[in-house]
């Protein structure tokens, strides 16, 4: 948001810019009243997942989940770990996509191959990475098709930040080898701030992993917290219909605008050559909005699009088809 209010100044009419850039829960996990029971140990001791917050993360995310200070630290420490005992690798990475996973693998010295999901896997790799539902595009991947990225490759990594929203099981239960999964609860728990991921893989990459993270890499405060969310499943089913009601809200209102779109029920995305200018007319209207200009792997078709997250609630929905309606936009 900073860079937006420098940029285009205040708000018109004096409203609050509406932040639609990031793709997390609008409505998140209620923290305040398990915040204030929280037991004084939480603040005091060493933190260290015991045995009811580790029971919380295995049984939402399965057995042996490893807490990681948002799943951002794996995507950093992944890299550094295969340049230590591996070497140099060849990269595939998911493109279009979040782009830490290939800036953090380059910057490790790797050789990275941006792919589109049709070639993942066609040419020879040690790491292939992607992501399931993909940000930004939605696109998954089904079992057979992770088995054989598994296949072609000595390392698998999934992103699965996103998951939670669809109530799907995870890709970890196929109890691959050479497969890691990273879960978050910065998305639809809401909790982005509360910097809580976890790890699922093979004993041998938890531990590695947990070693290079160090001790005591998650606050004793955000795993009971992150515990009393995984633990809270009356809430999760509730907001999964939400999310899904306000997803095809924006969708219907952003169609209704001759938008189509994509996504997840955390957001829509819409790709148009019209991208930037669109993104910058909602800007010019107090509203922000994540802006893909891409340029296409190897001198192919870039990729052109704004994602918007779910407005809070039927105000900044109504903001969102003002500002539309003030601009009628040509997608093709």
């Amino acid at each position: 948001m900073h860079r937006a209010i420098e940029r285009f100044g205040p708000a018109p009419g004096g409203q609050p810019w509406l932040d639609l850039s990031t793709g997390i829960n609008p409505w998140p996990w209620p923290v305040r009243e398990p915040l204030a029971k929280l037991p004084e140990a939480a603040w005091h001791d060493l933190p260290g997942p015991d045995a009811q917050v580790q029971a919380a993360f295995d049984a939402a995310y399965g057995l042996g989940a490893l807490p990681v200070p948002g799943s951002q630290a794996a995507i950093q420490a992944l890299p550094r770990l295969w340049r230590r005992h591996h070497g140099v690798a060849q990269v595939q990475v998911l493109w279009p996509g979040y782009g830490e996973h290939a800036a953090r693998w380059a910057l490790e010295g790797h050789a990275v191959s941006l792919q589109p999901s049709a070639t993942l896997g066609h040419t020879p790799a040690d790491v292939i990475v992607i992501a399931r539902p993909n940000n930004p595009t939605g696109d998954t991947f089904d079992a057979p098709r992770v088995r054989a990225l598994a296949d072609a490759c000595r390392l698998l990594v999934i992103d699965e930040a996103f998951l939670d929203a669809t109530g799907e099981p995870s890709h970890a239960q196929l109890g691959l080898p050479n497969v890691v999964v990273l879960r978050s609860l910065g998305k639809f728990y809401g909790l982005a701030g509360l910097r809580v991921g976890a790890v699922v893989a093979s004993a041998a990459w938890r531990e590695a992993l947990a070693a290079e993270l160090g001790p005591w890499p998650v606050g004793g405060v955000a795993l009971q917290l992150a515990a009393a969310a995984l633990r809270d499943t009356a809430w999760q089913h509730t907001m999964r219909d939400r999310l899904a009601q306000g997803s095809r809200a924006l969708a219907q209102l952003l169609g209704r605008h001759g938008l189509p779109s994509g996504g997840t029920a955390l957001f829509r995305t819409v790709v148009t050559p019209q991208a930037a200018a669109l993104h910058e007319a909602l800007a010019r209207r107090g509203l922000w909005t994540r802006l893909f200009s891409l340029p296409g792997p190897e001198g192919g078709p870039g990729y052109h699009a704004v994602r918007l997250g779910l407005p809070p609630d039927e105000g900044g929905l109504q903001r969102l088809g003002a500002a539309l309606q003030h601009q009628e936009w040509e997608v093709s």
